[in-house]
């Protein structure tokens, strides 16, 4: 299938480096209290993150709950949960790939607006003596006369026109609109204005509008009906803007053709019954806001239950698919990115949240480069910036095994989410849950919009949702496995074997090597060599960015890769590199090269083949502290303002290469009398695989898997082989020997070995030949639109086509998609 078809279908740096150092702190300092850094990057074990929009202030007390779309009753407050970036209004039902490329409603270019003012985060309703208050926290507040509420109290035989020109319909009683610092009460009854107002408080920090409506304009009890909706404020007309065909400085657009009066609402809370697959989670919300209802969404708040105090959580979802808010501790800005943003992607390039990009944005740096995604570093702005982000679980139904579920980190292709791996009962996420006797969960991560490669803030996601699922989940901490699916398996594959000692195996469906990448034209641009030297050409990649130099860091970590023999997005020269470098090397691997249909890039790994995986990942853990460790430190994949810095693995720590060379280090240590097994020889078997949309799918299997280190004499000595490194620190506890220990080391230039805790530090010299970085030279360096040109930004600023009540076109054609439970 061809590919084209398919798609058819700064200064900020050193202030985020500041608050990185002042927050990790504390973690840090305990792992050196207990011998060195512990596995992976201190973010992993920081407390956690706070979140201005969930901060609590005044008469709110309850604790968020941090499950979207779920609610309960905590402390007198009943909480509703909403969800991040799903204030995409109204319209079609567009998914992978179409969704990088269109959009439904689109906000006003003004910077202001950040692409998301009107994104409801949670709503709360409290009562008070003499009033009911609520509370509407939005994900982006950088100026408060922007944004627009109503709040729906109450019932009535049928949908009642919402003021103030919404072009919107909803059961009510009243409706309570705000705005800014004020607002108004409209009773339903005869359409006029209360002469009540509500005291509406907007607390810009945190993003919250707190609005109090007196009981003389709205007394509730018992069980009452309240809805809201949010949208933006036209403050010359004293009205809601209603989005246009396209969105200019002042006005949203993407209205539906032919639409004469679009809703002019953005996003809407109590969507309780929302389908998992829909990339966020806004499937009916596009449908009703479309068709200018919302009576779908709405809350049974019952009052009776707030003034007795009782807490119930019984709303919020424990088993089966979840997906979860957490609090990160980056926010370069609010909101979405702006082409005006720094950092931002080159020209020729694709991103989930801004489409094609043309270049002539002013943030946007680099020459003419086509690529899906681009690598966002200390210097970006990520697609998605904000400090809320979100991850998809499955939570099995078996209960947890005495020490914890093991779990699967996954991170997704290009631009895809958490949702796209949502496909019945074969999808990877049930697959993997329903393991026999090792239920394990599947976190799935959303990290910034999947289109940065693991770098900088997305990269940083990944633990930080990991840190999070081990705070709300009893899981295992040595049963955690790494995976990803395209340039997420690229991700997948970098985070692994930056961190080998977080990840007790590695799952790789499909992954490139190089990062950026632009599918098909790939086999080529990806892997041009003249003489020694790599070349860019359609392609500009990230220096550094190459993965099979970084393998020998795998020595301790089992892996399976899957990939295309007739792969025609991720041509099999790229894949079949690194099954060279497994078959050449000691690794424990299993590398697939699938056949026909399944070979086909958007296929493999959506086809429900899953039963491979689950039956190699067994239940082996981590190895803690082997007596062979082999690392290669690659500084130029270092992004330390955002916490990533791969310099330690296992009981080697502070390692350092000459200059920008990537290094590697590689120590045995005798002091447990062991050493590594023989290295067999690999196998090669064919098999046959059924899927859940082929049903007979070939493959080969090329693997080994190593032996237990074998028994050996016992002596305190450590053998190092070191290129290119010129420091490292061992501890000699973990390594099992003693600070008088025998160090032997061969080293191509000076080295500096320090025994952690021993007062002790050997210089070694050596000479050799030095390596190179992956740093391909670049004869298009420059070609590149001016700034300001007449060509847009980026794609996605366009009317749609009325074709709202289609369902929606998913790839591939799965399964009806499950709603959430209860």
């Amino acid at each position: 299938m061809n590919w084209w078809s398919r798609l058819g279908i700064l200064a900020l740096s050193g202030t985020v480096a500041a608050t990185v150092c002042a927050t990790l702190g504390p973690a840090m300092a305990e792992s050196a209290e207990h011998g060195g850094p512990k596995a992976g990057p201190a973010l992993l074990y920081a407390d956690p993150a706070s979140a201005p929009q969930l901060e609590n202030t005044g008469v709110w007390k309850a604790r968020p709950i941090g499950v979207c779309h779920s609610s309960a009753y905590r402390d007198g407050e009943y909480v509703h949960q909403g969800c991040v970036y799903d204030d995409e209004g109204g319209g079609n039902q567009y998914r992978w790939p179409l969704d990088t490329l269109l959009r439904n409603y689109t906000y006003p270019e003004d910077p202001a607006y950040r692409r998301n003012a009107a994104d409801i985060v949670e709503v709360r309703v409290r009562p008070l003596a003499d009033a009911t208050a609520f509370r509407v926290t939005l994900n982006t507040m950088t100026d408060p006369e922007l944004y627009g509420l109503t709040l729906a109290l109450g019932d009535s035989e049928k949908p009642q026109a919402v003021p103030h020109g919404a072009n919107t319909v909803m059961p009510a009683a009243r409706f309570v609109t705000v705005h800014g610092t004020t607002g108004d009460i409209v009773d339903v009854n005869d359409g006029a204005k209360r002469p009540e107002r509500p005291e509406v408080d907007v607390d810009r920090n945190r993003r919250q509008v707190e609005i109090r409506v007196p009981h003389s304009a709205w007394k509730p009890g018992g069980h009452e009906r309240i809805a809201a909706a949010a949208g933006l404020w036209d403050r010359g007309t004293d009205h809601y803007l209603v989005p246009r065909t396209n969105a200019d400085r002042t006005h949203p657009g993407g209205a539906v053709l032919g639409d004469a009066q679009p809703s002019a609402f953005f996003d809407a809370a109590f969507r309780f019954h929302e389908p998992f697959e829909a990339p966020y989670r806004n499937n009916d919300q596009r449908k009703a806001i479309a068709h200018g209802d919302l009576s779908p969404f709405s809350a049974d708040v019952d009052f009776g239950k707030l003034d007795r105090g009782e807490r119930d959580d019984s709303a919020i979802p424990d088993k089966g698919y979840v997906t979860r808010l957490f609090a990160s501790r980056f926010e370069k800005a609010q909101g979405r990115r702006l082409p005006s943003d720094p950092g931002g992607p080159p020209p020729g390039s694709g991103t989930q949240q801004g489409g094609m990009q043309m270049g002539s944005g002013s943030g946007q740096k680099g020459r003419f480069s086509l690529q899906f995604g681009w690598p966002c570093r200390d210097d970006c702005v990520p697609d998605l910036p904000g400090r809320l982000q979100r991850y998809q679980v499955y939570v099995p139904e078996a209960p947890a095994p005495e020490h914890g579920y093991a779990s699967l980190v996954w991170t997704n292709g290009y631009a895809l989410r958490p949702g796209d791996d949502v496909a019945g009962p074969k999808d990877l996420y049930q697959q993997f849950a329903h393991r026999p006797g090792n239920p394990t969960m599947v976190i799935d991560v959303d990290a910034r919009g999947n289109d940065e490669w693991g770098y900088g803030q997305a990269g940083a996601a990944i633990f930080e949702a990991l840190a999070d699922a081990r705070r709300h989940y009893d899981l295992d901490p040595d049963r955690t496995a790494m995976g990803g699916f395209s340039s997420g398996a690229y991700m997948a594959n970098k985070i692994s074997l930056t961190f080998p000692d977080v990840f007790g195996r590695a799952f790789i469906c499909d992954g490139l090597d190089v990062a950026p990448s632009f599918p098909g034209l790939n086999g080529l641009a990806d892997t041009l060599v003249v003489g020694k030297l790599a070349v860019d050409t359609l392609t500009k990649h990230e220096p550094g960015s190459k993965l099979t130099p970084l393998l020998p860091s795998r020595r301790n970590q089992p892996v399976m890769e899957w990939s295309g023999l007739n792969d025609d997005f991720i041509p099999y020269n790229i894949t079949s590199e690194r099954g060279r470098a497994y078959a050449a090397g000691g690794y424990d691997y299993e590398f697939l090269s699938w056949a026909g249909y399944s070979a086909e890039h958007l296929a493999m790994c959506k086809n429900g083949m899953w039963g491979l995986a689950t039956k190699w990942m067994g239940d082996g853990k981590r190895t803690l502290n082997p007596h062979h460790v082999t690392y290669v430190r690659n500084p130029l994949m270092d992004d330390p303002a955002s916490g990533l810095v791969g310099d330690h693995a296992y009981w080697l720590s502070e390692i350092s290469s000459r200059g920008r060379r990537t290094g590697t280090i590689d120590v045995v240590s005798h002091g447990r009398g062991l050493a590594d097994a023989p290295v067999p020889a690999k196998r090669t078997e064919p098999g046959l695989a059924d899927g859940s949309i082929m049903p007979v799918n070939p493959y080969v299997r090329e693997y080994r898997h190593l032996a237990d280190p074998v028994h050996a004499e016992e002596r305190d000595e450590l053998e190092i082989k070191a290129t290119d490194i010129d420091a490292v620190t061992i501890d000699p506890d973990r390594a099992g020997v003693s600070c008088s220990a025998r160090l032997h080391a061969k080293t191509n230039g000076p080295l500096a070995v320090t025994l952690r805790g021993c007062d002790r530090t050997e210089h070694f010299d050596g000479s050799g030949p030095a390596g190179a970085p992956y740093d391909p030279i670049d004869p298009l360096s420059g070609v590149a639109p001016p700034k300001g040109g007449p060509l847009p930004a980026e794609s996605g600023n366009a009317p749609q086509a009325p074709l709202s009540d289609l369902p929606a076109l998913r790839f591939p054609p799965n399964e009806a998609n499950p709603k959430p439970k209860g």
